[in-house]
């Protein structure tokens, strides 16, 4: 009996740890949240936007790196029920609104007057459950980002890739042109340190011009 018991436990434990491993992987990111506040109102004053969605505070990092690098306006996709700041309960959310397609209702926005001064919109996300955060579609099918180039960056704890969040821009954005291949991927352990590497990438695209 006492052995039962023993491998019972063990079993439990293991799942626990296998547990403990998996959903950092599948949701990336630190394990609190940041604020839900959203930045400054932009008013079309360059014709670069760098829009984000941050839940750790990477994205948040990464996307204030790009815009001083770029001179682009700076704007958050701030969903009206914010996320909280338990990483569990988040977790559990984006899971529950990937699989039923749920759009959450965003509190900020950007009128079509605005967005229309934009060619080029620098868009970051954390990759979560494998795909494209669920407030970003939210995002992507309020404005109508026909003709702009979005160039999207991105946070990991494994999916380094980008998993299927890509194609998804992609899907949701068809008459942009959306570099895929000229996405910048970094782990979210290694966020705080890349500051000259993301603000490299991001001046790369203004050679161009």
């Amino acid at each position: 009996m006492k052995k039962k018991v023993i491998i019972i436990i063990c079993i439990v434990v293991v799942v626990i740890i296998a547990a403990a491993l998996i959903v950092p992987r599948i949701l990336g990111g630190a394990h609190v949240g940041i604020d839900n506040n959203p930045e400054a109102e932009v008013k079309g004053e360059s014709n670069i936007l760098v829009v984000y969605f941050s839940w750790s505070g990477n994205l948040q990092q990464m996307a204030r790196w790009t815009a001083e690098e770029t001179g682009g306006d700076l704007f958050r996709i701030v969903p009206a029920e914010s996320y909280g700041e338990d990483y569990g309960a988040c977790a559990d959310r984006a899971k529950n609104e990937l699989d039923n397609g749920i759009r959450p209702e965003l509190s900020s926005h950007i009128d079509a007057e605005t967005m229309e001064k934009y060619d080029t919109v620098y868009l970051g996300f954390p990759v979560w459950w494998y795909d494209l955060p669920m407030p970003v579609w939210s995002f992507l099918e309020e404005y109508d980002l026909s003709g702009k180039t979005i160039i999207p960056f991105f946070s990991h704890n494994g999916s380094e890739d980008g998993a299927n969040s890509l194609n998804r821009v992609k899907e949701l954005a068809p008459d942009s042109t959306v570099r895929t291949e000229d996405a910048i991927s970094i782990r979210d352990a290694s966020v705080e340190s890349s500051e000259k590497e993301v603000k490299e990438w991001a001046a790369g695209f203004l050679k161009e011009n």
